[in-house]
């Protein structure tokens, strides 16, 4: 497949990872967790914008109403107009305190999904989350636990499917969905071999295929909906850490990166590590749904 890069945000991230577009405001959408901020990018003038955050953040959401939720280390929090930090609307006390959130996805209900992970990235008490409205009194629910480091989620087109991810055994997991965003029969879908890095983040394309973001190595690589390897895709840039497809048209793939662990010979050899990549790759991607909060 070719592939072409169309455009490079040179904003370098520590830790960029969360990206997720809006096709209301026509936004990019992405964060940097270790340096707890907050990055818009106006897709028309391409103009770029950061917000700081109170902790280390995970991931930025749009709910149905078109407001903005983002994923802290304590809990998901509000956004206020102007995007920075407003009131907590959900915390999550019983995560050990090493712990933040990493991850994210929306299903076709509204229903929110995120995981947590180990700071450290050393103890498996990382978790999986359904969170079913977002309103006056959420709910909340655990859904799987277990992991170092709790990646992706993502849905297939049906939505009878979903995909986490452990990249710290470089496993995706698939899980049945009923229709009330009930998990069951968990199985091993992928496996990452070591040449090509650990699974991070991910998202399906218009065909149903599965792209993975790979954290050491070096680029992207996308899987038939029967989890067989079609291409793996290599970037200027060895930390691969999420994508997600956008634009108008959602014709872009939008690529996040990070240079933290980085030495100077590195980030010499790799000046764009951090950075965050628009890449055409000839096909195109769908709308996220947005998250239930009415």
């Amino acid at each position: 497949m070719p592939v072409k890069i169309l455009n490079v945000s040179r904003h370098r991230c520590s830790l960029g990872e969360g990206i997720y577009y809006s096709a209301r405001y026509n936004s990019v959408f992405w964060v940097d967790i270790k340096q707890q901020l907050l990055y818009r990018m106006d897709y028309a003038s391409r103009a770029v914008t950061s917000i700081p955050m109170p902790e280390q953040i995970g991931w930025v959401k749009e709910t149905r109403s078109g407001r903005f939720i983002v994923g802290l280390q304590s809990g998901i929090y509000w956004l206020n107009d102007d995007l920075s930090c407003g009131e907590c609307c959900l915390l999550l006390s019983e995560e050990p305190a090493g712990n933040r959130l990493n991850d994210a996805k929306t299903d076709q209900a509204g229903r929110l999904y995120f995981g947590s992970m180990d700071d450290s990235e050393t103890a498996p008490c990382g978790s999986l989350y359904q969170l079913a409205n977002l309103n006056e009194n959420p709910t909340l629910h655990k859904v799987d636990s277990g992991y170092v480091v709790s990646n992706g989620p993502a849905f297939n087109l049906a939505g009878d499917r979903l995909y986490s991810v452990s990249s710290a055994t470089r496993t995706i997991y698939a899980f049945t969905v009923d229709g009330h965003g009930q998990l069951s029969h968990k199985r091993q879908h992928i496996v990452l071999p070591e040449h090509h890095g650990y699974p991070d983040g991910i998202t399906v394309d218009s065909h149903d295929n599965l792209w993975v973001a790979c954290w050491q190595g070096h680029g992207l690589c996308y899987f038939d909906p029967a989890g067989k390897l079609i291409e793996r895709i290599v970037l200027p840039a060895p930390q691969i850490t999420n994508v997600t497809f956008g634009g108008p048209e959602y014709s872009t793939l939008l690529v996040t990166t990070a240079c933290i662990g980085m030495d100077d010979d590195a980030l010499n050899r790799y000046p764009l590590a951090g950075s965050v990549f628009e890449l055409d790759v000839g096909v195109t991607g769908v709308p996220e749904p947005r998250v239930k909060d009415n």
